[in-house]
Protein backbone atom coordinates (compact mmCIF):
# COMPACT_ATOMS: atom_id res chain seq x y z
CA UNK A 1 0.00 0.00 0.00
CA UNK A 2 2.96 2.31 0.67
CA UNK A 3 3.97 2.30 -2.99
CA UNK A 4 0.39 2.83 -4.15
CA UNK A 5 -0.14 5.73 -1.77
CA UNK A 6 3.15 7.33 -2.81
CA UNK A 7 2.26 7.01 -6.50
CA UNK A 8 -1.20 8.41 -5.89
CA UNK A 9 -0.02 11.38 -3.86
CA UNK A 10 2.77 12.07 -6.31
CA UNK A 11 0.22 12.04 -9.13
CA UNK A 12 -2.11 14.31 -7.14
CA UNK A 13 0.64 16.80 -6.44
CA UNK A 14 1.73 16.83 -10.06
CA UNK A 15 -1.86 17.36 -11.25
CA UNK A 16 -2.44 20.29 -8.92
CA UNK A 17 0.95 21.89 -9.49
CA UNK A 18 0.58 21.86 -13.22
CA UNK A 19 -2.92 23.32 -13.05
CA UNK A 20 -1.54 26.22 -10.99
CA UNK A 21 1.42 26.56 -13.37
CA UNK A 22 -0.95 26.63 -16.35
CA UNK A 23 -3.14 29.30 -14.78
CA UNK A 24 -0.19 31.65 -14.57
CA UNK A 25 1.12 30.95 -18.06
CA UNK A 26 -2.07 30.68 -20.06
CA UNK A 27 -1.02 33.43 -22.46
CA UNK A 28 2.05 31.61 -23.74
CA UNK A 29 2.50 28.26 -25.45
CA UNK A 30 3.99 25.32 -23.57
CA UNK A 31 7.17 23.45 -24.30
CA UNK A 32 8.49 20.13 -23.07
CA UNK A 33 11.17 20.67 -20.45
CA UNK A 34 13.34 18.40 -18.37
CA UNK A 35 12.04 17.29 -15.01
CA UNK A 36 14.02 16.71 -11.87
CA UNK A 37 12.57 14.58 -9.10
CA UNK A 38 14.18 14.03 -5.73
CA UNK A 39 14.47 10.26 -5.49
CA UNK A 40 14.44 10.44 -1.71
CA UNK A 41 10.76 11.46 -1.84
CA UNK A 42 9.73 7.83 -1.37
CA UNK A 43 11.13 7.89 2.16
CA UNK A 44 9.15 10.93 3.27
CA UNK A 45 5.93 10.80 5.24
CA UNK A 46 2.80 11.08 3.11
CA UNK A 47 1.97 14.50 4.48
CA UNK A 48 5.45 15.73 3.66
CA UNK A 49 5.20 14.34 0.13
CA UNK A 50 2.04 16.32 -0.51
CA UNK A 51 3.08 19.57 1.18
CA UNK A 52 6.53 19.66 -0.35
CA UNK A 53 5.56 18.62 -3.87
CA UNK A 54 6.26 22.11 -5.16
CA UNK A 55 9.80 21.93 -3.81
CA UNK A 56 10.48 18.41 -5.03
CA UNK A 57 9.21 18.67 -8.59
CA UNK A 58 10.98 21.37 -10.56
CA UNK A 59 8.78 20.90 -13.59
CA UNK A 60 5.21 19.67 -13.27
CA UNK A 61 4.12 16.97 -15.67
CA UNK A 62 1.23 17.77 -18.03
CA UNK A 63 -2.28 16.89 -16.86
CA UNK A 64 -5.79 17.23 -18.35
CA UNK A 65 -5.65 21.01 -18.09
CA UNK A 66 -2.65 21.00 -20.43
CA UNK A 67 -4.76 19.54 -23.23
CA UNK A 68 -7.27 22.37 -22.91
CA UNK A 69 -4.47 24.94 -22.69
CA UNK A 70 -2.92 23.61 -25.90
CA UNK A 71 -6.23 23.84 -27.72
CA UNK A 72 -6.79 27.41 -26.49
CA UNK A 73 -3.25 28.46 -27.43
CA UNK A 74 -3.73 27.05 -30.92
CA UNK A 75 -6.61 29.46 -31.40
CA UNK A 76 -9.27 26.73 -31.46
CA UNK A 77 -12.77 28.00 -30.57
CA UNK A 78 -14.46 26.83 -27.37
CA UNK A 79 -15.14 23.09 -27.75
CA UNK A 80 -18.89 22.46 -27.80
CA UNK A 81 -18.50 18.79 -26.92
CA UNK A 82 -18.17 18.71 -23.16
CA UNK A 83 -20.29 16.47 -20.96
CA UNK A 84 -23.74 17.94 -20.28
CA UNK A 85 -23.96 19.04 -16.61
CA UNK A 86 -27.56 17.78 -16.57
CA UNK A 87 -26.23 14.21 -16.76
CA UNK A 88 -24.76 14.39 -13.24
CA UNK A 89 -27.88 13.08 -11.52
CA UNK A 90 -27.86 9.99 -13.78
CA UNK A 91 -24.55 8.63 -12.45
CA UNK A 92 -25.60 6.32 -9.63
CA UNK A 93 -22.62 4.06 -8.93
CA UNK A 94 -19.58 5.30 -7.01
CA UNK A 95 -17.30 4.43 -9.92
CA UNK A 96 -19.41 6.44 -12.38
CA UNK A 97 -19.58 9.34 -9.94
CA UNK A 98 -15.82 9.35 -9.41
CA UNK A 99 -14.96 9.09 -13.11
CA UNK A 100 -17.39 11.84 -14.05
CA UNK A 101 -16.27 14.07 -11.19
CA UNK A 102 -12.88 14.08 -12.91
CA UNK A 103 -14.56 14.71 -16.25
CA UNK A 104 -16.72 17.56 -14.96
CA UNK A 105 -13.87 19.30 -13.17
CA UNK A 106 -11.84 19.10 -16.39
CA UNK A 107 -14.81 20.51 -18.32
CA UNK A 108 -15.32 23.26 -15.75
CA UNK A 109 -11.65 24.15 -16.06
CA UNK A 110 -11.93 24.24 -19.85
CA UNK A 111 -14.93 26.55 -19.58
CA UNK A 112 -12.90 28.72 -17.20
CA UNK A 113 -9.97 28.91 -19.63
CA UNK A 114 -12.36 30.10 -22.33
CA UNK A 115 -14.06 32.48 -19.85
CA UNK A 116 -17.46 30.84 -20.30
CA UNK A 117 -18.71 32.05 -16.93
CA UNK A 118 -22.27 30.71 -17.03
CA UNK A 119 -21.01 27.32 -18.14
CA UNK A 120 -18.60 27.26 -15.20
CA UNK A 121 -21.54 27.84 -12.84
CA UNK A 122 -23.49 25.03 -14.51
CA UNK A 123 -20.58 22.66 -13.99
CA UNK A 124 -20.29 23.81 -10.39
CA UNK A 125 -23.73 22.39 -9.71
CA UNK A 126 -22.86 19.11 -11.44
CA UNK A 127 -19.63 18.82 -9.45
CA UNK A 128 -21.44 19.45 -6.17
CA UNK A 129 -23.96 16.71 -6.99
CA UNK A 130 -21.18 14.18 -7.52
CA UNK A 131 -19.28 15.37 -4.43
CA UNK A 132 -22.42 14.66 -2.41
CA UNK A 133 -22.84 11.27 -4.08
CA UNK A 134 -19.29 10.30 -3.12
CA UNK A 135 -19.72 11.55 0.45
CA UNK A 136 -17.14 14.31 0.11
CA UNK A 137 -19.20 17.14 1.60
CA UNK A 138 -17.11 17.23 4.76
CA UNK A 139 -13.95 17.66 2.70
CA UNK A 140 -15.19 20.59 0.64
CA UNK A 141 -15.36 23.88 2.50
CA UNK A 142 -18.61 25.72 1.81
CA UNK A 143 -16.52 28.84 1.23
CA UNK A 144 -15.01 27.20 -1.87
CA UNK A 145 -18.43 27.09 -3.49
CA UNK A 146 -18.96 30.79 -2.80
CA UNK A 147 -15.44 31.62 -3.99
CA UNK A 148 -16.21 30.07 -7.37
CA UNK A 149 -19.08 32.49 -7.83
CA UNK A 150 -17.24 35.48 -6.36
CA UNK A 151 -14.27 34.98 -8.72
CA UNK A 152 -16.21 33.97 -11.80
CA UNK A 153 -14.75 36.87 -13.81
CA UNK A 154 -11.18 36.43 -12.56
CA UNK A 155 -9.77 33.61 -14.68
CA UNK A 156 -6.54 33.01 -12.77
CA UNK A 157 -8.25 32.98 -9.37
CA UNK A 158 -11.06 30.81 -10.71
CA UNK A 159 -8.68 28.18 -12.09
CA UNK A 160 -6.73 28.15 -8.83
CA UNK A 161 -9.94 27.55 -6.86
CA UNK A 162 -10.87 24.70 -9.19
CA UNK A 163 -7.41 23.17 -8.80
CA UNK A 164 -7.75 23.34 -5.01
CA UNK A 165 -11.12 21.63 -5.24
CA UNK A 166 -9.63 18.90 -7.43
CA UNK A 167 -6.80 18.36 -4.94
CA UNK A 168 -9.12 18.33 -1.94
CA UNK A 169 -11.42 15.68 -3.40
CA UNK A 170 -8.56 13.43 -4.47
CA UNK A 171 -6.69 13.82 -1.18
CA UNK A 172 -9.80 13.08 0.88
CA UNK A 173 -10.55 9.92 -1.09
CA UNK A 174 -6.98 8.77 -0.61
CA UNK A 175 -6.97 9.45 3.13
CA UNK A 176 -10.22 7.55 3.49
CA UNK A 177 -8.56 4.48 1.93
CA UNK A 178 -10.67 4.86 -1.17
CA UNK A 179 -7.67 5.04 -3.47
CA UNK A 180 -9.56 3.41 -6.32
CA UNK A 181 -12.10 6.24 -6.45
CA UNK A 182 -9.31 8.81 -6.40
CA UNK A 183 -7.70 7.01 -9.35
CA UNK A 184 -11.06 6.72 -11.11
CA UNK A 185 -11.47 10.48 -10.76
CA UNK A 186 -7.99 11.10 -12.16
CA UNK A 187 -8.66 8.65 -15.01
CA UNK A 188 -11.84 10.48 -15.95
CA UNK A 189 -9.98 13.79 -15.99
CA UNK A 190 -7.15 12.40 -18.12
CA UNK A 191 -9.49 10.83 -20.67
CA UNK A 192 -11.59 14.00 -20.90
CA UNK A 193 -8.51 16.16 -21.45
CA UNK A 194 -7.34 13.88 -24.23
CA UNK A 195 -10.84 13.72 -25.69
CA UNK A 196 -10.98 17.52 -25.92
CA UNK A 197 -7.51 17.83 -27.46
CA UNK A 198 -7.77 14.98 -29.97
CA UNK A 199 -11.21 16.14 -31.09
CA UNK A 200 -9.65 19.38 -32.28
CA UNK A 201 -7.01 17.69 -34.45
CA UNK A 202 -7.46 16.27 -37.94
CA UNK A 203 -4.65 13.74 -38.23
CA UNK A 204 -4.91 13.75 -42.02
CA UNK A 205 -3.66 17.33 -42.26
CA UNK A 206 0.13 17.52 -42.59
CA UNK A 207 0.16 20.85 -40.75
CA UNK A 208 -0.99 19.07 -37.59
CA UNK A 209 1.98 16.73 -37.31
CA UNK A 210 3.71 18.66 -34.52
CA UNK A 211 0.44 19.16 -32.64
CA UNK A 212 -0.21 15.41 -32.66
CA UNK A 213 3.25 14.72 -31.28
CA UNK A 214 2.85 17.35 -28.58
CA UNK A 215 -0.51 16.01 -27.41
CA UNK A 216 0.76 12.44 -27.20
CA UNK A 217 4.12 13.25 -25.61
CA UNK A 218 2.73 15.64 -23.01
CA UNK A 219 -0.11 13.41 -21.89
CA UNK A 220 1.85 10.15 -21.90
CA UNK A 221 3.94 11.40 -18.99
CA UNK A 222 0.90 11.70 -16.74
CA UNK A 223 -0.67 8.49 -18.03
CA UNK A 224 2.47 6.57 -17.07
CA UNK A 225 2.09 7.72 -13.45
CA UNK A 226 -1.63 6.99 -13.47
CA UNK A 227 -1.12 3.49 -14.89
CA UNK A 228 1.60 2.80 -12.34
CA UNK A 229 -0.69 3.81 -9.47
CA UNK A 230 -3.51 1.62 -10.84
CA UNK A 231 -1.15 -1.32 -11.26
CA UNK A 232 0.26 -1.03 -7.74
CA UNK A 233 -3.00 -1.34 -5.82
CA UNK A 234 -2.51 -4.08 -3.22
CA UNK A 235 -6.18 -5.00 -3.09
CA UNK A 236 -7.94 -4.54 -6.41
CA UNK A 237 -11.74 -4.36 -6.16
CA UNK A 238 -13.77 -5.75 -9.03
CA UNK A 239 -14.68 -2.31 -10.35
CA UNK A 240 -10.99 -1.40 -10.37
CA UNK A 241 -10.28 -4.37 -12.62
CA UNK A 242 -12.87 -3.06 -15.06
CA UNK A 243 -11.27 0.39 -15.01
CA UNK A 244 -7.86 -1.15 -15.65
CA UNK A 245 -9.30 -3.07 -18.58
CA UNK A 246 -10.81 0.17 -19.86
CA UNK A 247 -7.43 1.90 -19.68
CA UNK A 248 -5.29 -1.06 -20.72
CA UNK A 249 -5.45 -0.48 -24.45
CA UNK A 250 -4.17 3.06 -23.97
CA UNK A 251 -1.37 1.55 -21.87
CA UNK A 252 -0.74 -0.90 -24.72
CA UNK A 253 -0.49 1.94 -27.24
CA UNK A 254 1.89 3.77 -24.89
CA UNK A 255 4.19 0.77 -24.75
CA UNK A 256 3.29 -0.75 -21.38
CA UNK A 257 3.11 -4.49 -20.86
CA UNK A 258 -0.51 -5.22 -20.08
CA UNK A 259 -3.22 -7.82 -20.47
CA UNK A 260 -5.73 -6.82 -23.12
CA UNK A 261 -8.55 -8.57 -24.92
CA UNK A 262 -7.53 -11.13 -27.52
CA UNK A 263 -9.97 -9.45 -29.90
CA UNK A 264 -7.86 -6.29 -29.95
CA UNK A 265 -5.52 -6.22 -32.96
CA UNK A 266 -1.79 -6.12 -32.16
CA UNK A 267 -0.10 -2.75 -32.32
CA UNK A 268 2.04 -2.04 -35.38
CA UNK A 269 5.64 -1.94 -34.01
CA UNK A 270 6.45 0.85 -36.47
CA UNK A 271 3.55 2.89 -35.15
CA UNK A 272 4.19 3.90 -31.55
CA UNK A 273 4.59 6.72 -29.08
CA UNK A 274 8.09 7.45 -30.41
CA UNK A 275 6.75 7.62 -33.95
CA UNK A 276 3.46 9.50 -33.81
CA UNK A 277 2.17 8.86 -37.30
CA UNK A 278 -1.34 9.83 -38.42
CA UNK A 279 -2.25 6.12 -38.19
CA UNK A 280 -1.06 5.88 -34.60
CA UNK A 281 -2.78 9.12 -33.60
CA UNK A 282 -6.02 8.01 -35.25
CA UNK A 283 -5.94 4.70 -33.36
CA UNK A 284 -5.31 6.41 -30.02
CA UNK A 285 -7.93 9.06 -30.76
CA UNK A 286 -10.54 6.48 -31.74
CA UNK A 287 -10.11 4.46 -28.56
CA UNK A 288 -10.11 7.52 -26.32
CA UNK A 289 -13.34 8.69 -27.91
CA UNK A 290 -14.93 5.25 -27.41
CA UNK A 291 -13.80 5.17 -23.80
CA UNK A 292 -15.02 8.68 -23.12
CA UNK A 293 -18.43 7.80 -24.57
CA UNK A 294 -18.52 4.80 -22.23
CA UNK A 295 -17.52 6.94 -19.23
CA UNK A 296 -20.24 9.58 -19.73
CA UNK A 297 -22.98 7.10 -20.67
CA UNK A 298 -25.90 7.36 -18.27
Amino acid sequence: MKHVRFSLLFLMGVFCMFLFHSCNTCSRPKTIENITIDLDMADLAMESIYLNMGQKVLYALPVPIEASMLVKNWGVPYPELLNDPANASSYLTKKKQAVNLGIYITDMTTAGIYEQTQTVLSYRQAVLQLIEGLGLQSAVDSEVVQQLEDNINNKNELLQIISDLYATCTEFLSEEDRDFYALAMLSGGWVEGMFIATSMIDENEVANEEKMKQIVTDNKLTFDLLWQALSEMDVIPEEALYLMLDMSYIAHLFGHQTLISASVPPRDPNCNVDNVTPKYFAELKSYIHQLRQQFVKK
